[in-house]
């Protein structure tokens, strides 16, 4: 077992990681609003997988804090932690009980899907506009693809990880 000083580096690490992904996905022009690869998640997603549940919440907390630290976007910020709790909650709960019978893109595609969800809703509740609600298809098709990414490039990290622990450890 990894020592919690170890530990707390690598979820820092994570934070940390997610943090700057985000910044530079921001950097990218994006075709349709509210669209973006969603890469930061890759890094929540590796904490689940790697640690569990609380680690993941705090992965995505420190993240989605420390974005809204440096943005000052309280819209942005509103849309992530709908998201955010719309999708963590399933990812962990699939992952935990089914996780041997689904796939880790199968698990995100379906975490995508619940951020998407509770992206747009609160978009909805803000503007108090539900017509917003018709572009769903179009970012629930985007984030299908992107969320298959996000849970592919989890999947690999996790196996290199594991592996390097394996060769490490006494």
């Amino acid at each position: 077992m990894r020592s919690r000083t170890e530990k707390t580096a690598i979820l820092a690490l994570f934070s940390a990681l997610a943090l700057a992904t985000g910044a530079i996905e921001s950097l990218f022009p994006i075709p349709f609003p509210g669209v973006r690869l969603g890469l930061t998640n890759v890094f929540h997603f590796l904490a689940l997988l790697i640690y569990g549940s609380a680690e993941a919440v705090m992965v995505a907390s420190v993240r989605l804090f420390l974005a809204f630290l440096l943005t000052g976007n309280p819209f942005a910020f509103a849309c992530s932690a709908g998201g955010l709790l719309c999708s963590l909650p399933l990812s962990i709960f699939l992952y935990k009980k089914y996780g041997d019978d689904l796939s880790v893109p199968a698990i995100s595609v379906a975490s995508a899907a619940a951020f998407n969800a509770g992206q747009v809703s609160v978009v909805v509740i803000l503007t108090s506009e539900p017509s917003i609600l018709a572009y769903l298809p179009v970012i629930m098709a985007i984030g299908s693809v992107t969320g298959y990414l996000v849970g592919y490039i989890a999947g690999n990290l996790r196996c290199r990880i594991e592996s390097c622990r394996l060769r490490r450890s006494p």
